[in-house]
Order: structure tokens, then sequence, then C-alpha cells
């Protein structure tokens, strides 16, 4: 995290939570060209505990009223790869409820046996993935480099 970003840590829950708002505004507008009001966001908080002596970055839990606005930054997460400055090395995750966080394990489980099935001892040259979104989620597999 830049230094910019450590000198603004303060013991004031509103200052930190206002930082917060405009680094998310920020990063919207300048990754993912999303001018977002304030409106837009459904819930942010931190997760973790704050610690005026801790220098760990505690991730943001960002929920958006707009499924689409979710759904359109994730689509471009790829362009953290090319974030420099303050947004270098900027994580994004879709945070899923525990039940579809498990179907999708299983999901992946169940197509790495089939394809041990099918081509023994090949799977660790793949990477499984989970793509789409409710009853249209299917896995495709990728070959590693």
């Amino acid at each position: 995290m830049s230094t910019e970003f450590l000198k603004k840590r303060s013991e004031n829950f509103g200052e930190r939570k206002d930082h917060d708002l405009e680094f998310i505004k920020g990063l919207m507008d300048d990754l993912f060209r999303i001018k977002l009001k304030e409106t837009d966001i459904d819930r942010m908080y931190r997760l973790g505990r704050w610690s005026s002596t801790s220098q760990a970055d505690r991730p943001i839990l960002v929920a958006f009223k707009d499924v689409e606005l979710k759904q359109l930054v994730m689509a471009n997460v790829r362009d953290l790869k090319l974030a420099v400055g303050r947004y270098k090395g900027i994580g994004i995750s879709n945070d899923l409820p525990p039940r579809e966080r498990e179907e999708i394990k299983h999901m992946i489980t169940e197509a790495k046996s089939d394809h041990e099935v099918n081509h023994p001892g090949d799977s660790e040259n793949y990477k499984f993935l989970v793509v789409g979104q409710g009853q249209r989620k299917k896995v495709i597999k990728i070959k590693k480099n």
C-alpha cells in the first residue's frame, strides 16, 4: 500500500470510512471508467479489527445496490493488472455465500475426477474454473503453460 494511504490512517471511524469511500470511487473511476455515486453502494466496511499499531491492510467489502454494476466490475477485473501507483497490488474477488462456494468447489472436484477418469495423470496440467451464473454455471478447463 502506498505511503499516502498509510498517512491517512486515523483513530476516527468517520475519517477512515470517508477515505475508504474516496479510494473506492477513485478506483472505479480510474481503472473501470465508472462514475460511482455514494448511492450506488448498499454497504461498505473493512473486514477484521482496526488497530492503530498494525501495518496490515484490511480488505474492504463493498456491496453494490445494482447487480449489473457488480457484474461490470467483475467483468473488467483484469484491468487491475495494468494498475500503477496507489492501485498497484489491489485485488478484487467475488464474495459468495457459503452454499454457493461449496457448490462451486463440488463442481470443480467433480470435473477434475471426470477428467482424471478420461485422461489419467493429466489433470495437473489444467486449471478448472466455474463460469456463468445461476443455472447456467459450468466448469471449463484451461491448459496451464
